[in-house]
């Protein structure tokens, strides 16, 4: 009995093309994926720094024992942004001996971005402002009520929102 020739066959050059192609089309969609996740981390970096700087603020309200201060990158006190309002809420009609009761809500705004931005170049503030997370700025709110129609003292309440 004869054996019969063992033939090796190999990739044509039609596969080898074919085959890099495939593998150069992999690296590309890789390198995407690969700089979505850096500029996603990039921004979460960004938010989480924001955060961390702004946060104390949250904790002890900004207009602690009357001062509307922070200090900044030299050390030096510095003054928030601010805005101030005023809203009074009336209840129509008579309760008891009390007749149209109100409450009066004088209400601070404190913008902190300045905390964040402070001792930045110009080119990272740049960044910070106009990059990704730029509009999610921690804003402080002071609000103090006074009941004009009780005899109690006002309360003041220190919110953080956006």
């Amino acid at each position: 009995m004869k054996k019969g020739k063992k033939t090796l066959k190999g990739m044509t050059l039609i596969e080898m093309i074919i085959s890099i192609a495939v593998l150069a089309m992999l690296c590309v969609i890789l390198a995407m994926v690969g700089q979505n996740i850096d500029a996603t981390a990039r921004a979460t970096n960004t938010l989480k720094d924001k955060v961390s700087k702004e946060s104390p603020y949250a904790a002890n309200g900004p207009n602690v024992n009357g001062v509307v201060k922070f200090n900044d990158s030299d050390g030096v006190p510095a003054d928030f942004a601010t805005q101030a309002a005023t809203m009074v809420v009336r209840v129509p009609g008579s309760y008891g001996d009390v007749s149209d009761p109100s409450v009066t809500f004088n209400i601070t705004r404190y913008d902190t971005e300045q905390i964040v931005l402070e001792g930045k170049s110009a080119k990272e503030r740049e960044a910070i402002q106009n990059g990704p997370n730029s509009g999610l700025n921690l804003r402080f709110y002071q609000i103090v009520t006074t009941a004009a129609a009780t005899t109690t003292a006002p309360t003041t309440t220190t919110a953080a929102a956006e």
